[in-house]
This record gives structure tokens, C-alpha cells and sequence, in this order.
């Protein structure tokens, strides 16, 4: 209990003052550099918070390559499609991304952004035939079917076509 409240004392005084003058007065009181003091706290396990920072998403062209790597043939609508996402003109609301996931059988998921969902969009779609991605890819921006409709369309024909060879 004793050691709770110190540590939570001196995160007050690290928010309070910053780290660098609490490492400061701390390494005067205990007649040790700043340098060793800040040495021993690493090896303890404690670190800046800014070093725990997360990992920011690889672009989607990146994760379009990778993608393709035992398929080249996709690589060029892949990557068109990752740009068009990125930029909002693919799938431009996380409910169209939703949807477009929950009917390609991604696993299901809940994604709180467009950015975090974008490399599970670029896997669901390097599973569809090169046809439907190049459709996809070079459709006319002033057409009149929205992308999520083709990607609808395309993946229930599909389903439709492979429940009717099973007839």
C-alpha cells in the first residue's frame, strides 16, 4: 500500500514538474548524475511513456505489395484501390467499410476508423478475382454505381453463382 502512494506521489510530481526536473532533484538528494539515475530506472523496467508509443499503420500501398507478392497480376489495381481508399474516394465512410468487410467474410470486427480498417480492406480485396479489381480500379468517378454497389454486386454474384452450380 505504502508503495502505491509513492508512486503515485511522484507521478504528481512528474506531471507537476516534468521528468527532467524531478530526475534533477531526485539525482541531488541521492548524489548521482541525472545520466545514472535515468540508467538505473531503465534497467528497472521504468521508461518514458513516450517510448511506449504505438506503431504507426504502414500505408496501404505497402500493405497492397505485400499482398501481392505470390500474385503480381493484382498489384497495379490493388494498389489503385489502396490510393482511392486512402484519399476517400473508395469506400469513404467506416459504415461502408463495415459492410463491404462483413459480406467479403472478413472475421467480424468492429473498427473505430477508416485508417484502422484500411489494411484489412486491402487483404479482403487481394482475394477477389483480377476482373473485379480492375473493374473496381478504373471505374469512372462520375459514374452512377457507388463502390461499395460494385463491390456488393460483385461479391453476392459470387455467392449466387457458386449456389447455382451447387443446384
Amino acid at each position: 500500500m505504502k508503495d502505491e502512494l509513492l508512486e503515485i506521489d511522484v507521478r504528481l510530481l512528474v506531471l507537476r514538474y516534468g521528468r527532467q526536473k524531478v530526475l534533477g532533484a531526485l539525482s541531488r538528494l541521492i548524489e548521482q548524475t541525472p545520466a545514472e539515475l535515468d540508467q538505473q530506472l531503465r534497467a528497472l523496467g521504468l521508461k518514458k511513456p513516450a517510448d511506449r508509443k504505438k506503431a504507426p499503420n504502414p500505408p496501404l500501398v505497402d500493405v497492397a505489395a505485400s499482398e501481392c507478392r505470390d500474385h503480381p497480376e493484382i498489384l497495379e489495381p490493388l494498389r489503385a484501390l489502396a490510393v482511392a481508399f486512402e484519399n476517400r474516394s473508395f469506400l469513404p465512410n467506416l459504415r461502408n467499410v463495415q459492410r463491404f468487410l462483413d459480406r467479403s467474410g472478413a472475421p467480424p470486427r468492429k473498427f473505430k476508423s477508416r485508417a484502422i480498417a484500411g489494411p484489412v480492406v486491402i487483404r479482403a480485396l487481394s482475394k477477389l478475382p483480377k476482373d473485379e479489381l480492375t473493374s473496381l480500379a478504373s471505374r469512372d468517378a462520375t459514374g452512377g454505381e457507388s463502390e461499395y454497389s460494385l463491390l456488393s454486386r460483385a461479391i453476392m454474384g459470387e455467392a449466387s453463382d457458386d449456389a447455382g452450380n451447387r443446384g
